[in-house]
């Protein structure tokens, strides 16, 4: 059984144990921070006001048996006790409409805030399994985990490492690939790892390998620095075929499917091309395909935006991609599509 005894503590002492490294508000279990300006505003105006607030959780962390001092982990409340750090310290990227920034505040209103009780259960000595478990279940609001946020809080090893690190490639930041929601849901890393896993096994269904990518690669990741490289290639490569800022090449499903494709045709197969005529005829083919102008152009329209994600509609994409990449015919193409397997 876990322990769900719950105690209080004031905001002062919360405070104090984050800035002294005996609470830990981030480890590798918690997902990334969510809350807007709009959403910390109002929790601290809540705060000042003096009404409540859900509990947050903890749990026993790591132990110096020679000194008896030790380190208690958040389980759920990241950004509630952040956003209190954050107002108590004059955080300048939080800047309060709905109350004075702490400075600002009476003496007898600071003391309110740091005096103000905090519900805290502690879940005692639970092992990591145990902590991942309590902080799946405990999510289950309007900001719900996502399975990338999920496989974050059990994975937290080389792959999902280095997926982070391409996602923050100034490429996809030029050309506005992610959205803020996306940069704060992990879609970005998520949509990396799909792209490396493709690139890896091949096309899969949906997020349907993520897991399994994971934790193949939890440990070590061996193939660092060559999948760096052939990125590397291929976003040069894209930029020196020069698409324009509306090109549909720069929608996330469509990208996804240039990139692979590149990649093969590029570092794996060693195929010639050069980048005006790349430019030339993928755009010719995403014009085609915006008036849907033969079934080879409705197919990859229809692939492109009806479960985008499927396995079978990426690898449609793909085989139409590749064969206008290659100069194929549209019927060799479609030869092609005819023979495709859909399974797995």
């Amino acid at each position: 059984m876990i322990n769900t005894q719950a105690t209080n503590k004031k905001v002062r002492e919360i405070i104090k144990m984050v800035k002294d490294g005996s609470l830990i508000p981030k480890p590798e279990f918690q997902r990334r921070l969510v809350w807007t300006s709009k959403d910390k505003d109002f929790f601290i105006d809540t705060v000042l006001r003096g009404y409540p607030f859900p509990e947050i959780y903890i749990a026993n962390g790591e132990v110096d048996t020679e000194t008896g001092e030790g380190t208690q982990l958040l389980v759920d409340g990241l950004q509630r006790v952040s956003t209190l750090v954050e107002y108590f310290s004059g955080d300048p990227t939080f800047a309060p409409s709905l109350s004075k920034p702490y400075k600002a505040l009476e003496e007898e209103e600071k003391s309110r805030f740091l005096e103000y009780a905090v519900v805290v259960r502690d879940l005692g000595n639970i092992n990591q399994d145990q902590i991942v478990a309590v902080f799946k279940r405990l999510n289950s609001t309007q900001y719900g985990l996502k399975d990338m946020e999920i496989n974050n809080a059990i994975y937290n090893g080389e792959l999902k490492k280095f997926c982070e690190v391409i996602s923050e490639n100034p490429f996809f930041e030029e050309h506005r690939v992610f959205t803020p929601s996306d940069r704060r849901r992990m879609g970005d890393v998520s949509y990396c790892l799909t792209m490396i896993g493709s690139m890896i096994v091949g096309y899969f269904n949906r997020d349907g390998e993520h897991e399994s990518l994971l934790s193949q690669y939890n440990e070590v990741f061996p193939l660092h620095h060559e999948i760096f490289d052939r990125l590397q290639n291929v976003f040069q490569f894209i930029e020196e075929c020069g698409f324009l800022p509306n090109s549909r090449i720069w929608k996330k499903a469509d990208l996804l499917t240039a990139v692979v494709e590149l990649d093969l045709a590029l570092n794996v197969d060693r195929f010639k091309i050069e980048p005006s005529q790349v430019l030339t005829n993928i755009s010719d083919l995403y014009d085609q395909v915006g008036v849907q102008a033969s079934e080879m152009h409705a197919l990859y329209y229809k692939a492109a935006l009806q479960a985008s994600n499927d396995r079978g509609n990426r690898l449609r994409r793909a085989v139409i991609f590749s064969g206008v990449l290659r100069e194929r015919t549209d019927a060799e193409i479609l030869e092609d599509l005819g023979g495709l397997s859909l399974r797995g």
